[in-house]
């Protein structure tokens, strides 16, 4: 076993990423308006108040995104 091979057996599993309200905006390419309407009505993502804060973490965000992509496409029409 080599050096580096026994360092990514021990390193522990990497976490989802934690994204601002900006980050889920670029990242869905959607408006900040867009995105609080979906979450002031609960259609949006699942996210996380920290403090005054919403956080999203990626990996949720995607197969949100992925589960509502029909709808989401039938709606922009």
């Amino acid at each position: 076993m080599t050096r580096r091979h026994r360092i990514e057996e021990s390193s522990p599993p990497v976490r989802d990423e934690i994204l601002t309200t900006e980050d889920v905006c670029a990242l869905l390419k959607i408006k900040k308006a867009t995105l609080y309407r979906h979450t002031s009505q609960g259609t949006g993502p699942p996210f996380y108040k920290i403090g005054k804060h919403n956080r999203w973490k990626r990996g949720e965000v995607m197969a949100w995104f992925d589960a509502h992509l029909d709808e989401l496409s039938r709606g922009g029409r």
